[in-house]
């Protein structure tokens, strides 16, 4: 096994290469001419790796450990302190049980029901220019909560977008500037405030048949003891099935760019909608930028690619560029919305490293995010009504995407016209 390439990078030159952002690592491997490079960056050594065999070997347990891997900024406002992506072993196949009990296909239909509904009253309601990206900000937050067993019918529309904003904030406050990023551990704690007084009235209430709608599911929830979760940590998994969906706004914007920038992907899907639907999903989560990476320790020395990452090594996986690996994706450059046609399997709710927007491996033992399940049917509906159940027209605009922004979406938001 070979010793992997280092790139070394001057203190006054960090800034200047972070800013590269979602193309940093594939930027650090083309300067390495390796699959495989090590930096410092940070402050911290780290090893970056990407591609299907390199995923298989992440997201292996035996190989990798996600405790003490996610930088503290990125937990204080993105995912949460002690939450299920925090978690290795026994506890965390235990934990993550717990949310996919909540995807069983009954309440995924639920979930598809309850948002078809809310998109439809919000679009009908709908009159001249507006954002896509707002628009769907408020329809996600308010479904996922109709669908977790929130209700919401006490609080005033300006509350209502508050909490809605703050599951923004938490996302886009993960990496940026120190005002931004303080901002966002705000949001976070008011967040969390508000769920924990929402699992403290489901304790105290228990409602029975309630087992499987998210609110009394993790305010009943256990640890691998047997010990009912603290009430903060129920809240941070409560608001890790919230935060998540409402980010969801951010690929509805990648999609209105997908429709309405391209009007020859519009035509063809609108033409054979049901034959497309879902490899035009696919391709369109395989090439727009969404999460960037994702941290581990190694456990044990493990090759990947011919190049040794010594055991202790923080290590991260490009899903970005795994998602466009010439080698396992022809023309990943290009949006080809046939590309899935005959391919359920990478469209399916089973085992994945070549696709991984949202993580990889299998959902019961490994770290694939749980809610995958909940974007397929967001953004079936939302391409259902954005294609066929309403027209709209398109205004002049900034239709630019970001790579040194996260999340990125369009600068303009997506602007549509609904007569």
């Amino acid at each position: 096994m070979e010793k992997v390439p280092e790139i070394k990078i001057k203190l006054t030159d960090v800034t200047e290469r972070l800013d590269e952002g979602y193309l940093l690592l594939s930027e650090l491997r083309k300067e390495a001419d390796a699959p495989v490079v090590k930096a410092r960056l940070l402050n911290k050594e780290v090893i970056a790796v990407y591609g299907k065999e390199a995923a298989k070997k992440f997201y292996d347990p035996r190989n990798f450990k996600r405790e003490g891997a996610m930088p503290k900024v990125v937990l204080k406002t993105l995912f949460g302190e002690e939450g299920v992506q925090t978690l290795d072993g026994k506890a965390h196949e235990h934990r993550k049980t717990t949310f996919m009990n909540l995807m069983t296909p009954k309440r995924m239909d639920e979930y598809h029901r309850i948002l078809d509904k809310n998109l439809a009253q919000k679009l009908d309601q709908q009159h001249g220019v507006f954002e896509l990206f707002d628009l769907s900000k408020d329809v996600l937050f308010r479904s996922i909560c109709e669908w977790a067993g929130i209700d919401l019918s006490e609080m005033s529309k300006e509350e209502i977008d508050q909490l809605a904003e703050y599951q923004i904030s938490m996302i886009s406050s993960a990496v940026t500037n120190p005002a931004t990023h303080v901002k966002g551990i705000e949001n976070r704690k008011k967040s969390e405030k508000w769920a924990q007084s929402l699992i403290e009235h489901a304790r105290t209430n228990p409602i029975a048949g309630k087992e499987n709608i998210a609110l009394y599911a993790f305010a009943n929830a256990t640890d691998d003891n047997g010990e009912l979760l603290p009430i903060d940590v129920a809240a941070v998994e409560l608001l890790n099935v919230i935060r998540p969906t409402v980010a969801l706004t951010v690929w509805i914007a990648l999609m209105g760019h997908a429709l309405f920038s391209r009007p020859d992907i519009y035509q063809r899907l609108h033409a054979e909608f049901d034959k497309l639907q879902d490899s035009f999903i696919q391709e369109m989560r395989r090439y727009y930028p969404f999460f960037p990476m994702l941290p581990a320790f190694a456990k044990q020395d493990v090759e990947i690619d011919g190049y040794l990452i010594p055991k202790d090594s923080w290590v991260v996986l490009d899903l970005y560029g795994t998602n466009h690996d010439k080698r396992t994706i022809e023309t990943p450059e290009v949006f080809r919305i046939s590309r899935y046609l005959g391919k359920e399997k990478h469209i399916s709710y089973d085992e994945e490293y070549e696709m991984i927007a949202q993580g990889g491996g299998k959902f019961e033992a490994m770290h694939r995010c749980a809610g995958e399940w909940i974007t397929l049917h967001t953004l079936r509906v939302f391409s259902d009504q954005l294609v066929n159940k309403y027209q709209f027209s398109v205004p002049k605009q900034d239709w630019e995407i970001l790579m040194n922004q996260f999340p990125t979406y369009p600068k303009s938001k997506a602007l549509l016209i609904k007569e």
